[in-house]
């Protein structure tokens, strides 16, 4: 339900960069400088089993994003850069080593280089018609500065056409656990949600087992689109299982969470862990989201006590937990939009 980053995006975590253009491809124009970009940072651990870490971060410019013709309207960039750098002690809590990072030809995905070969590393512009021109990464560095979570990202680039794209960002970066290891949180603290104004349950019938059939959930603030679960608010998704053949509405009661990865089955009035698994479309189960604070967190543990009132009126008292024991808590009270997936 949650959409790739590049077709959901909603502008956060501001900061300032400046690009230039030696010799612009053809297509949009360069980008001004002190362009307004916000940042989303992923560490996938060892992916190319080269005993390195891999991370990679995409620096996207103050643009709408069109929903209907599924692109930016510019002018504006997306860079996006991989890195191979050094393994994350804790999955979780990655960080991007300080230094210069060197583009080869073939990758190795040795430490201090940056992916390229299969297009991993890239600048894209946009134009004010929404048409974009891609260009890969084929050579030159990347010097990375940081002091704690704040970056400074230098990068001297070579694109595939032949021109150079130069670009400067400092900004906080936090990196996202897409590796399936550790508690898959970077939380790092209890968090009260006391913005949550809307509401979106959805019927998705006997989903994963025939002992209960599966409602989602998706309760977030004002700021936020619940048709593509992305945007400045924070947001909880649950995914709650209940009697088979309720779909006329979740049944009031508390759900207890359990772990979806080993119980032995779903049965009614448990919530399921969170999951994310790219084979199966991404996010599944109960996680918290705050992109202005750049944390996704999976619950692992508490409940959610639900009261049905009339018609589509709902109201959740959640009182969840990661896998280091910060607490989620909140409630909503009010008109939920409902449908059915089943």
């Amino acid at each position: 339900m949650r959409k790739k980053l590049l077709s959901s995006f909603v502008l956060c975590a501001l900061a300032f960069a400046s690009c230039t253009d030696d010799n612009p491809a053809p297509g949009p124009a360069p980008v001004p400088p002190a362009e307004r970009v916000a940042t989303q940072a992923f560490y996938g651990g060892d992916r190319y089993d080269a005993g390195t870490g891999n991370i990679w971060i995409n620096f996207i410019s103050e643009m709408e994003y069109d929903e209907l013709e599924e692109t930016y309207i510019g002018p504006g960039f997306i860079v996006c850069l991989d890195f191979n750098t050094a393994l994350a002690a804790n999955p979780d809590f990655a960080t991007l080593a300080a230094g210069t990072y060197t583009v080869e030809a073939t990758d190795t995905h040795a430490a201090f280089t940056l992916n390229t070969a299969d297009g991993d590393s890239y600048v894209t512009r946009y134009d004010a018609a929404g048409s974009s021109v891609q260009r890969t990464v084929t050579g030159g560095t990347v010097t990375v500065a940081a002091d704690g979570d704040r970056y400074t990202i230098d990068a001297k680039l070579r694109l595939d056409d032949g021109s150079a794209y130069d670009c400067r960002f400092e900004e906080p970066i936090r990196f996202i656990n897409r590796t399936g290891e550790g508690q898959m949180s970077n939380l790092t603290q209890s968090v009260v949600l006391d913005d949550l104004t809307q509401g979106l349950v959805v019927y998705q019938g006997e989903a994963f087992t025939e002992s209960s059939d599966l409602y989602l959930v998706l309760l977030a603030g004002p700021d936020y689109d619940l048709d593509i679960n992305y945007g400045a608010s924070d947001a909880v998704m649950l995914s709650l299982n209940v009697a088979p053949g309720s779909r006329d509405g979740i049944p009031s009661g508390t759900y207890t969470i359990i772990d979806a990865e080993t119980a032995d089955d779903y049965a009614p009035n448990t919530a399921l862990s969170g999951v994310y698994d790219a084979t199966y479309g991404g996010y599944f189960g109960t996680w918290y989201f705050s992109t202005r604070d750049m944390v996704e967190a999976s619950m692992r543990g508490g409940s959610v006590t639900v009261t049905r009132g009339e018609g589509n009126r709902y109201t959740f008292e959640l009182h969840l937990k990661d896998g280091y024991d910060n607490a989620v808590e909140g409630t909503f009270a009010g008109t939920c939009r409902v449908e059915d997936w089943s």
